[in-house]
């Protein structure tokens, strides 16, 4: 059954989605020709706890996309979802046009070759040293012979700076910043097209986090492709975030470029971005 949408919205604003604006804006025309992923109309429950209530947003083809979000919201269960770790309840998601719960494994397993990922952590093999973390995805997916494979793994350590002997050495003789770098490394050697960061500035100093954002860029810049970055740091969104979504309660609150995010009149995404104390967002 259909809801009237002043109906809709007063139900929202009961259930404290009144300043959500339903954010996708996805083009009813060729919606394929802007967006790399879209999200529509996603539930997610754990028990009792609903983590996506009908969330909406568009990723662009292309750029570096922030989802910002206090924590607890959803951020990295999004994540699982574009990449078909996790189902949605309810709802679709589109890669390139093609629905993810919809996939077969095959097809799950062959879309996955489309994504690099960035974990909080780099999520390196403890037992292995830098090189052959980043060789790991080659040995595993590819058939390149291993001169083929040296040439692949030294070029990516040389773009994030790790080509200088580090690639001998072992996890745990790295510092959090050069494991989040060899992290991406390894994101980048199969030369995805969608590379997802979850929480990369997590554990690392001011410094360190402005150091990986300017990482982050350059290799954009030089590879190009689709670029999603969970956080919930202002500081980094302002810097490499070329087109912005704010999540809470399970929703996209609102969404677009950094220009109009940073000046937007909805109070929520005001505050958020601005930490202000006061506004719709409080302690709990």
């Amino acid at each position: 059954m259909s809801v009237d949408p002043n109906t809709a919205a007063l139900l929202d604003r009961a259930s404290g989605y009144d300043y959500h604006e339903g954010a996708i804006a996805v083009p009813q025309e060729n919606p394929g020709d802007f967006w790399s992923i879209e999200c529509i109309d996603l539930y997610k429950s754990f028990g009792s706890n609903r983590v996506m209530n009908g969330l909406n947003v568009g990723i662009p083809e292309g750029m570096i996309t922030v989802v910002l979000g206090p924590s607890g919201t959803g951020k990295s269960v999004l994540l699982s979802h574009l990449i078909g770790l996790m189902f949605p309840d309810a709802g679709d998601i589109l890669v390139h046009g093609q629905s993810v719960p919809n996939m077969t494994m095959p097809e799950l397993l062959e879309m996955r070759k489309k994504f690099g990922i960035l974990f909080q952590d780099g999520a390196l093999f403890g037992s292995m040293n830098v090189y052959d973390n980043v060789a790991f995805p080659l040995r595993q997916h590819t058939d390149y012979d291993e001169r083929q494979i040296k040439d692949i793994v030294m070029g990516r350590l040389n773009e994030v700076g790790l080509a200088n002997g580090a690639e001998t050495r072992m996890p745990s003789e790295l510092s959090g910043g050069m494991r989040k770098r060899a992290g991406f490394a390894r994101a980048l050697v199969l030369d995805p097209q969608i590379v997802m960061f979850d929480e990369p500035d997590s554990g690392l100093d001011p410094v360190r986090t402005a150091l990986l954002c300017q990482l982050i860029e350059k290799v954009h810049a030089e590879n190009g492709g689709t670029y999603i970055v969970i956080t919930h740091d202002i500081a980094s969104a302002r810097r490499i975030g070329e087109y912005i979504a704010v999540l809470w309660k399970g929703r996209i609150v609102q969404s677009g470029d950094r220009d109009d995010m940073f000046e937007s009149p909805n109070p929520f995404v005001r505050q958020f971005l601005a930490g202000n104390p006061g506004g719709p967002l409080g302690m709990e």
